[in-house]
């Protein structure tokens, strides 16, 4: 499987994770990696949807998209933290295996600049390892 290239690459990292319900909640969350030297500010209190679909196989059109959002944000050096992070999503995705400190998710930005993001609402994301090996969540 081929990994966002460097260029349009954001990775989400965070310290620890709890689930509740369909939520799960990130403490000590943070935006790094080289598309945030191009893309405009990142705003408080959004949100953007992610796709987990290229990391499993299913049948029904948009099942494993999950929704991030965040309250303020602070920018430090080459990363942008996020407060009150959390990613929501339907129950279906409960059947992954439970993100771990040492995980990681790589957001392929490429298809979301100011002329086509619209048209483009989900970002594709891989759930990786500290190893970067994707994990492969097929049934």
């Amino acid at each position: 499987m081929l990994l966002p290239t460097d260029l349009y690459r954001l990775e989400l990292h965070w310290d620890t994770c709890r689930y509740e319900d369909n939520i799960c909640y990130f403490t000590k969350a943070y935006f790094s990696g080289p598309v945030l030297k191009m893309a405009e500010k990142i705003n408080s209190n959004d949100n953007i949807l992610l796709d987990f679909f290229r990391q499993y196989f299913v049948v029904v059109d948009n099942i494993y998209v999950g929704k991030l959002s965040w309250g303020d944000v602070t920018y430090v050096e080459d990363r942008v933290y996020l407060r009150d992070c959390t990613l929501t999503h339907k129950s279906e995705l409960n059947k992954a295996p439970k993100l771990t400190t040492t995980d990681y998710m790589i957001i392929d930005c490429k298809n979301h600049d100011r002329n086509v993001h619209d048209f483009n609402p989900n970002y594709k994301t891989y759930v990786v390892n500290q190893d970067t090996q994707v994990y492969n969540y097929a049934r």
